[in-house]
């Protein structure tokens, strides 16, 4: 078995395990969820993509169970002016920008109604040149164009900022990731033709931006950001520090498990201990990406 396929495995056990555990766990309803998607295909020899099937079916039970999908602007109304979200209020995000999401999810999300936003690396739309994550891949993993881009928000997928040069804020100088965060709101607005309000770090973890790098960000205009760290978001959350929940390849009843807060104990990996680890197992199974 390769050994992507052995990480996912090991993956999906202690996610259903810790759900299990925690699956007694009253839900909050008046919390925000933020689910994090970034590949929607089947292909084989893809780690971490969620095939279409299988997010259709991540969709029917967010329906059948009664989240309550909400767009960006709902998040941002709640964050500046306290407008209410409904019961379990739900935001679907993807981060990177694959052309996958406007093929394998964007028609899915349409069916149901549920808006979105995606979050595009600006250095990579259009490109042919992989992610540092997928070089190793024999898998194609494409871009969206800038057309391609204006179709996906007609189909009710926001389009925001993951930066330029998909590199994590901590790794830059002040001045580096400063134009990170303002050349990418830039270029997207000047062809969205639109302001953009949001931006998700790259990579997201505790280690991969800093305080200062909120501050930065509303300096250049935008109104939240969000992280990758696991949990929901409840009342007096930072909003340039939201969190979300990093959905994979998990079964549907996995998936219901996260929605209602039973595996948030899985905050752990996010940890600086935590995050070493992850590397370890990383190192173990020779699955490590740049």
């Amino acid at each position: 078995m390769p050994a992507y396929a052995t990480k996912q495995r090991v993956k999906n056990a202690v996610y259903f395990g810790a759900g299990t555990l925690g699956r007694l766990r009253r839900p909050t309803s008046e919390s925000l969820r933020v689910l994090l998607y970034h590949k929607v295909n089947g292909a084989i020899g893809n780690p971490g993509s969620v095939p279409p099937s299988l997010f259709a079916e991540h969709m029917n039970v967010i329906e059948a169970e009664g989240y309550r999908p909400v767009s960006l602007d709902d998040v941002l109304a709640h964050l500046r002016r306290g407008a209410a979200l409904p019961p379990r209020a739900t935001l679907i995000t993807f981060d990177d920008g694959y052309r996958d999401n406007l093929v394998g999810a964007a028609p899915v999300l349409s069916k149901h109604g549920f808006p979105a936003v995606l979050f595009a690396s600006v250095g990579s739309i259009g490109s042919q040149v992989p992610f540092p994550h997928d070089e190793r891949l024999a898998v194609p993993n494409p871009t969206l164009d800038w057309a391609e881009l204006r179709e996906i928000e007609r189909l009710g997928v926001r389009v925001e900022s993951h930066g330029v040069s998909h590199v994590p804020l901590a790794s830059l100088d002040d001045a580096s990731a400063e134009r990170e965060v303002v050349e990418s709101k830039r270029v997207l607005e000047d062809h969205l033709g639109r302001p953009v309000r949001a931006y998700a770090y790259v990579k997201g973890g505790a280690g991969d931006y800093a305080r200062h790098h909120g501050a930065m960000l509303q300096r250049a205009g935008y109104e939240a950001a969000f992280t990758t760290v696991t949990g929901s978001n409840r009342g007096g959350s930072d909003p340039f520090a939201l969190r979300r929940y990093n959905v994979e390849p998990y079964p549907a009843r996995t998936l219901s498990l996260v929605l209602r807060g039973a595996c948030d104990v899985m905050a752990l990996k996010d940890t600086a201990a935590g995050t070493s680890v992850r590397r370890a197992f990383n190192s173990v199974l020779r699955t490590t990406s740049r």
